[in-house]
């Protein structure tokens, strides 16, 4: 194998591995699942108020503000239906904030 040849290997294998950085609404619904943990020194309720203080201060894409605003106003029978599809594009499992 020739220099140059090992060395466009070796710059596609770099630039493949660097570019598994999330999408910005991948890292706004990371945040947004783990905003408020570990804060078991406040009561359920006022972590929950904290986590949604941090996620305000902290979301960046329309698409995760338009998500947090419809979780806010749904029923909780009608949330894990609006967030099963976020999650999925996301590919996280589950959001211990969003789902109870």
């Amino acid at each position: 194998m020739s220099l140059a040849r090992l060395s466009l290997l070796l710059l596609l294998v770099v630039t493949g591995c660097s570019s598994s950085k999330d999408d910005p609404f991948t890292a706004d619904m990371k945040m947004i699942c783990n905003a408020g943990s570990g804060r078991s020194d406040l009561p359920p309720a006022m972590a929950q108020m904290e986590a949604m203080r941090e996620i305000a201060s902290k979301i960046r894409t329309p698409e995760a503000a338009r998500l947090m605003a419809a979780v806010i106003q749904a029923a909780p029978a009608d949330k894990a239906a609006l967030i099963a599809p976020a999650l999925a594009k996301a590919k996280l499992s589950r959001c211990p904030l969003l789902t109870p």
